[in-house]
């Protein structure tokens, strides 16, 4: 039992400092009979918060997350976490079924939860520790040990009254040691199960350079954060969030909850069969018909949560038969918009049955687990060193599997493109580029493509990273929107560049000609790149060849003429370029869903047809090939002014950059 959270946000609801107090963790016994019995294992607790319990797989052990409540941390400034009580954050602790023995298993001012049994005896959990750290493995979480360390925080919104702290997935040993970030992704991540084989399944919200709204989509690793790879939904917009995924006893489907993005766990419950299809509603039955998904197809006047699947057609769900609470912005939402009553729990079958076992007027109940063993999963074999260097390789097998025909031959270097955490919580400061909600970047460099489409190089792990498929000029051909990242020493092998997911590896074409030969080092792009600057990338450009025409008159009331009219002195270049052909470039540059192939701003942008114009600029200084690639790797990232978002963190890049110089080849 537990009041749901003060703000109603699928980020801010796992927040200690946004919960509400009362509940705890309950048996119901004898629910089948006129007499059913409620038996607490939580009695005697501080007042707080319980969330997300599980079982273990025999049936003898509970993890769960808490949090103590302080009514006064809703108007402090959050992000000096040293100034709030380490209980105010959720822990994780686990206890027996009988409520004694209860310990806890994490310390420090982040907030744990959502823990997970793994088959082997540790245990996978999420964690906002995982901070502001380029990369992320053991040594990272090991820092949260020692001190407090500053969260990264979500890009599109938020300030030190709420910040929206990023949480991933971590992992332990079952007495909570070994403490270690098994994801280096950039941002959320929600809600892991493990899966009949032995997988996670969880769902991460994926917008590099896209919209934000309709991203939750669900992926799968191995447990050792090997192999992250998409499920369900990198580019289907209804529902908008895969939510607490669970899989089937004896069946290959999922049950999820189809929740929003702007409000609490909740929503419709639909099933999902993976052998369909990964995207759009194919693969996808809906289980509460009467329930539309929420947001993406209007706000429900009641919802489901919560499911446990006892077969494909029966479950234990949470129920509400008031509306999901919408978000309305950074104020906490109380009262009756977010009631601490609005669900019961609830057996459910696919006919649309709903039998009542247990509902309290005064307080939700919610997460609804049997009390009783239930199979192991085969446990998975520990792949990683975390010990080893760390490095990783790529293999890519045909970057023309995904393209158009017309793009054969083309492909000569594939551009490799590192994100950045976001270090302070407010919204557009600074202001990277085209977007409050730009993603931070630096490019590590390029590496070969073979003639037969191969690619095989060294990286760094830890670090998330996109690609970019370049022609001979460098020019973007293809962008990835998502994100991938290796742990040290491993192999990632994908097939080509946006093929279908559920295709196969071609044994026809024999062994591919970069695995003939030792993996690429990466070659860095040009200076302003790593950090990414657009004031030491281009504007030496513009200094050199454009400013002597392309300045404002010096008589400030005079009518700017000809060359004039673009002003590229530094002060006002970027706001010029920006402006060009009727913001041509802005356009080209944010915010689609999807990368098509041949639609990137250096091969599209009016901007980079002007600069060629011979018949525009007469005898002019032309740009030096070098010059003009310098444009190309500016725009095809999405025109970012800055890529970090701070001098602290342009510090951090430069030293990254000398760590790795053992994979890097020296810049000319």
């Amino acid at each position: 039992k537990r009041a749901p959270s003060m703000l109603p946000h699928m980020s801010d609801q796992y927040y200690g400092w946004w919960s509400r107090p009362g509940g705890g963790i309950y048996i119901l016994e004898g629910y089948q009979t006129e007499s059913p019995q409620l038996r607490c294992l939580t009695e005697g607790w501080p007042e707080g918060n319980f969330l997300r319990p599980e079982i273990s797989f025999d049936g003898q052990k509970v993890l769960f997350a808490f949090c103590r409540y302080y009514p006064t941390l809703k108007d402090m400034d959050k992000v000096d976490k040293d100034r709030l009580p380490e209980d105010a954050f959720y822990q994780i602790f686990e206890m027996h079924r009988d409520g004694s023995g209860a310990r806890q298993l994490t310390h420090g001012r982040y907030d744990d939860f959502d823990a997970r049994y793994l088959p082997d005896g540790h245990i996978v959990f999420l964690s906002t520790r995982k901070g502001t750290a380029l990369r992320t493995d053991r040594h990272s979480a090991r820092m949260s040990l020692d001190a407090t360390q500053p969260d990264s925080f979500v890009r599109c919104g938020g300030d030190n009254r709420r910040p929206v702290s990023v949480f991933t997935l971590h992992a332990m040993n079952g007495d909570g040691g070994d403490l270690r970030a098994i994801s280096a992704f950039e941002n959320f991540e929600w809600t892991p199960a493990v899966l009949n084989d032995g997988r996670l399944a969880y769902a991460r919200w994926d917008y590099i350079d896209r919209f934000n709204g309709h991203f939750m989509s669900l992926w799968s690793t191995n447990t050792d954060g090997t192999h992250a790879q998409l499920v369900y939904g990198n580019y289907t917009i209804s529902p908008q969030a895969i939510f607490e995924a669970r899989p089937i006893p004896n069946s290959h489907k999922l049950v999820f909850t189809a929740a929003a993005h702007h409000s609490i766990m909740g929503g419709a419950l639909a099933l999902l069969d993976r052998r369909v299809g990964d995207e759009g509603p194919a693969p996808l039955t809906r289980l509460t018909t009467e329930v539309p998904y929420p947001e993406a197809e209007g706000w429900p006047t009641s919802y489901y949560a919560n499911p446990y699947p006892l077969s494909e057609t029966y479950y234990l769900v949470a129920w509400s038969d008031r509306p999901l609470p919408p978000h309305h912005g950074g104020s906490p939402v109380l009262g009756d918009q977010n009631p601490i009553n609005a669900t019961g729990i609830y057996y459910y079958d696919a006919f649309g049955n709903l039998e009542l076992l247990h509902r309290d007027p005064a307080i939700s109940s919610m997460y609804p687990l049997p009390l009783r063993s239930h199979p192991k999963p085969p446990s998975q074999p520990n792949r990683v060193d975390w010990e080893e260097e760390a490095i990783g390789r790529y293999m890519v097998q045909d970057v023309y599997r995904g393209l158009p025909n017309r793009y054969h031959g083309q492909v000569r270097a594939l551009r490799i493109v590192g994100v950045t955490p976001k270090i302070q919580p407010h919204m557009n400061t600074p202001v990277l580029g085209v977007s409050a909600e730009d993603t931070g970047k630096f490019i590590l460099g390029t590496v070969p493509v073979e003639s037969d489409g191969s690619a095989y190089f060294q990286a760094p792990s830890g670090i998330p990273v996109f690609f970019q498929a370049l022609d001979a000029q460098g020019r973007a051909i293809q962008t990835m929107r998502s994100l991938t990242y290796i742990q040290p020493g491993q192999t990632l092998a994908c097939i080509g560049c946006h093929e279908g997911r559920n295709t196969a590896p071609s044994l026809a074409v024999g062994r591919p000609l970069a695995m003939t030969r030792p993996p690429s080092r990466i070659r860095p792009e040009p200076h302003g790149t790593w950090p990414l600057r657009y004031d030491q990338l281009i504007q030496p450009v513009l200094d050199r060849a454009c400013v002597a025409c392309h300045t404002a008159p010096e008589d400030p009331s005079a009518e700017p003429k000809g060359a004039e009219r673009l002003d590229l002195t530094p002060a006002h270049s970027y706001a010029s370029l920006m402006k060009y052909g009727d913001e041509d470039l802005k356009k080209l540059a944010f915010e689609r869903d999807r990368s098509n192939p041949g639609e990137s701003p250096s091969l599209n942008s009016r901007l980079m047809d002007a600069i060629r114009d011979r018949s525009i600029h007469g005898d002019a200084p032309l740009l030096t090939p070098q010059e003009v690639r310098r444009f190309y790797v500016w725009m095809d990232t999405y025109a970012h002014r800055l890529g970090s978002f701070g001098p602290s963190q342009e510090t951090e890049l430069r030293q990254l950059r000398r760590e790795l110089s053992s994979i890097l080849i020296a810049q000319p």
